[in-house]
Formats: C-alpha cells, structure tokens, sequence
C-alpha cells in the first residue's frame, strides 16, 4: 500500500511529515537526525496541527480561516426528541442533573458578547464570550467555538434523522452531553485524594455550581468530558458553545496553564507522579467511557485536554471523533505526532486502538516532557527495540533508581509502573495494545494488586 500523503494547515517540512525510508523496517534502524535521549526535543504547537492522511491525494489547507463576515441567517430548526439519540440543551447555562433541558429553537451569534479569541486554524476559531439575556445581563463565561462549514472534512459528518447532515461533532458531543453516567466510588488517582486537593468538585463553580461526588449519583455526560451546551448554525459557520473550564487569570500572578501542553511547558522534565496519576486516571476513564459508548476520540493529545481547577480535567474537541464502525477508517484526521504505526503505513484502522497510542503518546510526554517519535520511521519502530531514542529517554526518567519513585501508599503513583502503562499503549501490534478498561486496572493508576513493571 502506498504511503498516505499529507493534508495539514503546519509545515509539510515537519519531521514527522517525511516518509520513511525502506530501511525503516529494521528494528535497529535510526534516522540521521537522531539526537542524544539526554537532549530535549522541540515541542511547539504548530507541530501539533491536526492533519488529514489519504492515500494517493495530496492538499493545503488555508492556516487562517475566511476573512469575510458571516451572514447571519438563521437555518438551524430544531425540536427536542425523546427518541433521537442526538437531543441538544438551548441554554447555555449548564443544566444540573436533575433539571429538564429546554429548548429554545433559533440561535445567534448577536445573542452573545465576544470577550476575545483563544485561538484559530484551518478549520475555524475559538473565543471567549458570554451570553447576552433578554434583561441587558451576562451570563458565565463561555468557550464559543466557531468551525468554518467549508472546510469540514468528507468524513466528519453525520447524517441525523431530525437535523439532517451536521458535523461529527456536534452528534457526538450531543449524544455523550446527554448520556447518563453514574459517579463510581472514589478511585485511588482521584485529584481530591488525600494529601492532593480538599474540595472534591467535579464541576468547577464558574460552569454549574459546587456538585459534590456523590458515590452512585447518575449525571448526564462524563465529568471528564466537554458538554455541549448548544449549538446553531450561520451561512458561513458552525457555533458550538462550550462550559468555560479554565480558572480565571488573577491579577500579578503568573498565567495559569490552560491545559496539559501549557503544563508540560512548566515542567521540562516532566511532571511530579502524583500529578500524572491524577490526570492519566481521569483521561483513560473518559476515553472508557466513549469507547463503551461507541464513540472514537481520534485526536487524543495534551492540547485537547484542559485544565480546571481541583485538580480536575476535561478532554475537548471531537472535531475528528467518529462512531465505531466494523470497516474501520482509510482515512485519518487527527495529528501526527500522535498516530499510530498503522496510520502512518497508510492501513486501514479502527480508532480504538488508536486512542490507546495517543493516549501512550500523551503519558509519555507527561513522564519525559517531550514527544517520544520525530519522524514516521521512529514511530513505527515504537518503543520495542532497545536502541530506539524514545525508549533510553523512558528508562532514563523512569528506570532504575527511579522505579519506586511516586509510589503512593496504595501501591500506585510508582514511575517504573507508569513506564510500564506507556510501553503497554506504545505497541506496534495493534492487537497487543491494552482497552481502557485494561489500562484502568493498571498499577500505577489504580494501585496494589494491579498489573504493572513486573507483567505488562
């Protein structure tokens, strides 16, 4: 099979956009441009740009969206459903478990004050803002995330019996933001475990009020995952409005890091064990929960995982999310740095198992500070030969002396453990690699008796 070409909005002279070389077979294999373990990689956001992998077809995306203003003509109908798995809130506030969602039929971006923009790319922008009410006041912070309907891939639409043809990621975010989900007993990488975090929240104040834990309270959606509040549509964009997660920037202090990549960034070396027990526990029973629903991710990254308080964080953007299907995908939207050897040798695949090696992707990164692969040729070689940079990296942060370090007194937390949960996700044999729910039994994120160092 022909090696997938390249379809992104970064440079097509990104290391990990160059295609392997026939000696890349050999497990001992190393590209020229192999660095020392001890030095760090680059790590930059540009190099993190979602890219679209098809083989045979080669195309550019714009890096900034349309520069025309929208029309705003309001053609979105829509009506609640008992019956749809796909029944969207109209109100931006989020609802608390025990409310009934309402909806309000036709929506505008003139209903809202943009407050500023986060960020934009090939496929559409995100700003701040804050819902204007029928009284002149403003509601909570919001996240308003605006994707340019033009540039929506072939393969990220969904067909609804109600709404017609909309994007994947509004069905998918939807149908999980009205999914029941019922709060299991405090796990052992909880962030409010003792000696971590005092307040056990699972929402932050600035979206819907303290709601406390409750061992078996049923909630709608996962708290580890981004609800969508609403949604409505214009000539030119999708609108999706989001919770606003991140804690407010206080005066004379330092920027509070708005997720995992800004976190990392902080700690060159790596993060404290504690703090990757607390974060990889709750991004591995988020993607559980998809996964028992259905539903693939497709772009697990650390920049698709913001941070709140307590503690807690949330996985975002289901722009590349799909239903499970028994053909699988020949095509791939996500980014490079996190897909799998199979993507990278342009085979067809099934996105579960591609979650569990981005999802091995972000661990390491957590544990050593840096993407383990820079080209395609290390990336599927993975971590399985001894020599290969990713692996000294892994046993120089992890191994040895430092095996026991973070181990908590569960037995969990320990660095020799976690390694052992990365190489687990980083097989190259898809079939090898680990379900979430494996992963979840794991030593380092669940404790004493599970699997860990001594039998990955």
């Amino acid at each position: 099979m022909s090696t997938p070409l390249i379809h992104h909005d970064s440079l097509l002279s990104d290391p990990l956009t160059t295609a392997p070389s026939s000696s890349a077979s050999s497990p001992c294999f190393r590209p020229p441009s192999s660095r020392s373990p001890s030095l760090p990689r680059p790590r930059r956001r540009s190099s993190q740009q979602r890219v679209s992998l098809i083989a045979g077809r080669v195309s550019i995306a714009p890096i900034e969206p349309p520069a025309s203003p929208p029309m705003l003509t309001r053609s979105l109908k829509r009506a609640g459903s008992n019956s749809s798995l796909l029944s969207t809130s109209a109100s931006t506030r989020a609802p608390s478990p025990s409310e009934e969602r309402t909806f309000l039929g036709e929506r505008s971006i003139s209903e809202f004050l943009i407050e500023g923009e986060i960020g934009r790319g090939a496929y559409g922008l995100v700003k701040r803002g804050r819902e204007i009410y029928a009284d002149g006041s403003l509601g909570p912070p919001l996240v308003i995330k605006q994707v340019i309907k033009s540039r929506i891939l072939a393969d990220c639409w969904k067909k609804h019996s109600i709404h017609g043809t909309i994007p994947i990621e509004i069905y998918v975010m939807s149908a999980i933001s009205n999914t029941s989900y019922v709060l299991p007993p405090r796990r052992p990488w909880d962030p409010c475990r003792p000696n971590t975090h005092s307040t056990p929240l699972i929402d932050a104040p600035s979206t819907s009020g303290e709601q406390y834990w409750a061992e078996g309270k049923t909630v709608k959606g996962h708290p580890n995952i981004c609800p969508l509040l609403d949604f409505f549509e214009d000539s030119h964009y999708y609108y999706l409005i989001l919770p606003s997660s991140t804690p407010e920037q206080r005066p004379n202090e330092p920027p509070v890091p708005s997720d995992l990549f800004d976190l990392v960034e902080s700690f060159p070396q790596g993060l404290p064990a504690r703090l990757i027990r607390t974060y990889l526990g709750q991004i591995a029973d988020a993607l559980a929960f998809l996964h028992s629903h259905g539903i693939v991710h497709r772009d697990v990254k650390d920049e698709n995982v913001v941070l709140g308080p307590h503690g807690k964080c949330i996985l975002i953007d289901f722009g590349s999310s799909g239903l499970v299907k028994k053909s699988g995908w020949d095509s791939f939207s996500g980014t490079l740095d996190y897909a799998g050897p199979e993507i990278l040798r342009g085979e067809r695949y099934y996105g579960k198992e591609q979650d569990v090696w981005a999802f091995g992707v972000v661990a390491y990164v957590l544990l050593v500070g840096e993407c383990p692969f820079m080209t395609m040729a290390e990336a599927q070689e993975g971590l399985e030969s001894p020599f290969a940079n990713a692996s000294i990296a892994l046993d120089e942060r992890c191994g040895e002396d430092k095996e026991k370090e973070g181990e908590e007194a569960d037995g969990g937390g320990a660095r020799g453990d976690a390694a052992a949960l990365v190489r687990a996700c980083l097989q190259v044999d898809v079939a090898a690699r680990p379900t979430f729910e494996r992963i979840l039994q794991c030593r380092f994120l669940s404790g004493d008796p599970g699997w860990g160092l001594d039998e990955s």
